[in-house]
């Protein structure tokens, strides 16, 4: 894990919907919630299949397989580790022997409970940063860190420590503006365009982007340059 030294003060502090200065664009009611569609379904028992039968690496699909493939689900859903905490990947530990089962059998509803849950999380650290546009950041306190390789971090325990990872987080974001001449007025309009089309973007995600980034977890456990592509996708990478 590696550290930016920065010089920071904490800004504002999370308060009610009404407080914020910069509020977001899209409410959290507007997120989707996605479900698996019937062809998931299919999709998943075929690939399952082809993969036990005829990959060149041999494995096997048990619960020790299953757990490999719920941590790597769970490394793309929150890669930084900065949107769970860890009562919420404790909440999702009873689906780690079961990826296997889902798999085999197409239901893979908990893939999408665990997909859902991030959604929301992300939310909120997005509108959490836009509140802490509200007032300029001081630069000049010493001793400020931003932890911008959390590959190997523990997850953080409450939502004090995730509103601290965003804080560091809209703190380095504002810095490297300002070291290219950016004055705060500049800096928030920037700032709050960024963070409110990161959060339309978690509107557009649907349900094929959930089964996509399952199949790929499977697949990449089993060996890390295996990948599911969709057949959407498959049709885009044709004409590249």
């Amino acid at each position: 894990m590696r550290n930016l030294t920065l010089a920071t003060s904490i800004a504002t502090v999370f308060v009610g919907f009404s407080a914020w200065a910069v509020p977001p664009t899209i409410q959290i009611s507007e997120l989707p919630t996605l479900k698996q569609e019937a062809q998931h379904k299919v999709a998943s028992k075929r690939v399952t299949d082809l993969y036990t039968r005829s990959h060149y690496h041999r494995f096997n699909l048990d619960d020790a397989f299953s757990a490999q493939i719920f941590d790597r689900y769970l490394q793309q859903l929150d890669f930084r580790r900065n949107v769970l905490t860890q009562a919420d990947v404790d909440s999702f530990k009873p689906y780690a022997t079961q990826f296997d089962d889902m798999l085999s059998s197409g239901e893979l509803e908990p893939g999408y409970k665990m997909f859902d849950i991030v959604q929301k999380r992300r939310y909120e650290g997005f509108v959490y940063a836009l509140s802490l546009l509200d007032k300029p950041i001081d630069f000049s306190v010493p001793g400020d860190v931003y932890e911008y390789d959390r590959d190997d971090a523990a997850w953080p325990k409450d939502q004090a420590e995730i509103n601290e990872l965003w804080r560091q987080r809209v703190k380095y974001d504002a810095l490297n503006l300002k070291l290219t001449g950016k004055e705060w007025p500049e800096i928030v309009d920037i700032l709050q365009k960024r963070y409110n089309n990161a959060i339309k973007r978690l509107t557009q995600t649907n349900s094929e982007d959930v089964f996509q980034g399952v199949m790929n977890a499977f697949s990449r456990s089993i060996e890390p340059h295996t990948s599911y592509l969709s057949p959407a996708m498959l049709n885009v990478s044709k004409w590249k």
